[in-house]
């Protein structure tokens, strides 16, 4: 007896192929992903829309400047309350470590991240081993 090979994919009684069954099933996936497509590209071009310009504090217009209790200029020199410091004398002329009130360091832009790096291991050894670094917002 010679049996007739059936495919793997039996015809359906419609009579439509296999393809055609496919192609049938692909459009409301095609549907689907042209409207997330839309919905894109239209949330895009919303959202690229500039904020409105916010009001500026009466603080920033005073150019009040903040309260620093240790600086350092690009040559690496230490300030703190207008006199000269070294690295040595951290310990004796700054506060103690308050953890709500940390000490307030003023860097100068042209100072190298490995004296950074070097002022914070001293600040540490110091007794202060988290401080708020403060930057100047003008670039």
């Amino acid at each position: 007896m010679i049996r007739k090979q059936e495919s793997f994919f039996p015809e359906p009684e419609t009579g439509r192929s296999l393809m055609e069954r496919l192609e049938e099933g692909l459009l409301p996936l095609i549907n689907v992903v042209f409207l997330l497509l839309m919905f894109f590209l239209i949330a895009g071009i919303i959202l690229s829309d500039e904020l409105p310009p916010l009001p500026q504090s009466l603080a920033g217009d005073q150019g009040d400047q903040p309260q620093l209790d240790l600086v350092v200029d690009a040559q690496g020199q230490l300030r703190h309350e207008g006199r000269e410091i070294t690295k040595q004398q951290l310990s004796e002329r700054l506060p103690t470590y308050d953890v709500e009130n940390r000490l307030r360091v003023g860097a100068h832009e042209n100072l190298s991240m490995g004296e950074l790096e070097a002022l914070f291991s001293a600040l540490a050894e110091a007794g202060h081993p988290e401080i708020i670094l403060l930057t100047d917002q003008n670039p």
